[in-house]
């Protein structure tokens, strides 16, 4: 079934488990740059340092602003500052500071990567995000980026929202309800390209 056609009313929370995370990727993968995804966790750091530190890839590009003004400083200063901390140098650590959401997030982060590498050189970048933002990230990435790129999926450790426990949490529930949600809406709305799932 397409994205499009899916009615969440209709869903267990396996299926919305299945449509929503994905299988993580091998951590000896080799990758151009590790793009992390903007968020307050310090998890999305913790998985973006380790992987530098596994050499999988030579640069950090964090992603993140303000949020429509909901935060002072910036997503993206906040994940860089703290990966600092963790010794990665700050000549390998790339940052996008303009976006509010992972949309714009992506598109202000292909100007980045152009401007530090040339986009035409990059082949694979490691994708960092909290782990139920598995579909609408590489789905906004296929959709905005060159089709010669390539990603593996690298979700960051957060306790209370794995595949196997994210309805257990109300909090996280409710974040992963309104993922399911957006993520159908924007394939509706042509801002992300549909796709056949198996659920």
């Amino acid at each position: 079934m397409k994205l499009s056609e899916i009615n969440v009313e209709n869903l267990s929370k396996e299926q919305i488990t299945k449509i929503l995370f994905g299988q993580p990727g091998n951590n000896e993968t080799q990758g151009d740059c590790i793009f992390t995804f903007g968020g307050r966790g310090i998890e999305r750091v913790h998985k973006a340092v380790e992987l530098f530190n596994l050499k999988c890839a030579n640069y950090i590009l964090f992603s993140g602003g303000s949020g429509y003004g909901k935060y002072t400083y910036p997503l993206s200063w906040t994940m860089r500052d703290n990966a600092l901390k963790h010794n990665v140098p700050e000549d390998r650590i790339l940052v996008e500071d303009r976006s509010n959401h992972s949309k714009d997030g992506a598109i202000a982060s292909l100007f980045v990567l152009e401007e530090k590498f040339g986009v035409h050189t990059v082949k694979k970048l490691l994708i960092v995000s909290i782990p139920w933002h598995y579909r609408r990230g590489m789905l906004t990435l296929k959709t905005y980026y060159p089709k010669w790129i390539e990603y593996t999926w690298h979700p960051a450790d957060y306790i209370y929202h794995q595949p196997d426990n994210w309805w257990k949490y109300p909090e996280s529930h409710g974040y992963v309800m309104k993922e399911i949600n957006n993520l159908i809406k924007f394939v509706r709305e042509g801002q992300l390209i549909d796709i056949e799932v198996e659920f």
